[in-house]
């Protein structure tokens, strides 16, 4: 995300905002990329398929094979450990030209259920933004919160899947509230110091930007931002930038 000014104005601005109590931490657990890394270049190959397919023998065959849909099957887990009992699996498809969708199905039944992650962006040069709340982490493994599935599941993700985009969310990150915008204050593991989004906090026109003015920051806990299954209510709110 582009950030506005220069570091005098940031460092006013942490000075002018931030409450003395509040320090901080590495970040707040926001979402896990439900894709896998790789799966980026694929969904490009419709604007390369000259180029991936330049030398084949066959253009059609090889056609085919490079517009069609990738799916990536992760396993979801009663607890962190591949031990413990298998409740479904995302298939995650990759369509060049058309994006990600996701499905859940479900290791009873087999009925596998479309959803939408709770970021998401259908235009995927931007990101993707492909990501599901994350609940709780440990290690390699991201608890997700129910829906679609009826309680939390553990999602592994880590190098031997290609390691997934995690966001975290940052002092100075912009979010999005019930369609509002809100300034990223301070960051602790479990609450977030927000106050309401000003011009300044992301300037994408010519001239300087106009002054911060003061404005007491709202401490927000990790329960004040969640729904009553356990996803974030807020997104980040500049995805495509300015």
């Amino acid at each position: 995300m582009t950030r506005a000014g220069n570091a005098t104005l940031v460092l006013a601005h942490l000075m002018l905002l931030a409450a003395p109590a509040i320090h901080a931490q590495e970040g707040f657990r926001g979402w896990v990329g439900l894709h896998g890394s790789e799966r980026h270049g694929w969904l490009e190959n419709e604007n390369r398929i000259g180029e991936l397919c330049a030398d084949a023998a066959d253009l059609g065959a090889c056609r085919a094979e490079m517009l069609a849909p990738a799916v990536d099957v992760y396993a979801l887990h009663a607890e962190p450990n591949e031990t413990s009992p298998h409740l479904g699996d995302l298939l995650v498809q990759a369509t060049p030209g058309r994006g990600l969708t996701v499905q859940f199905r479900a290791a009873k039944s087999g009925t596998a259920v479309s959803f939408v992650p709770d970021v998401f962006l259908q235009d995927w040069g931007y990101g993707p933004y492909f990501h599901q709340t994350i609940v709780e982490q440990d290690g390699d493994w991201f608890q997700l919160p129910p829906d679609p599935w009826d309680a939390p599941v553990w999602l592994r993700r880590g190098s031997e899947t290609s390691r997934p985009s995690i966001i975290y969310v940052q002092p100075q990150d912009i979010v999005e509230i019930q369609g509002k915008g809100f300034y990223v204050v301070a960051v602790e593991p479990d609450a977030l110091l927000l106050r309401a989004e000003q011009p300044a906090d992301l300037w994408c026109r010519e001239g300087d930007p106009p002054p911060l003015i003061a404005d007491e920051p709202t401490r927000y806990s990790r329960a004040d931002l969640v729904d009553a299954r356990g996803h974030l209510i807020m997104r980040p709110k500049y995805m495509k930038g300015c």
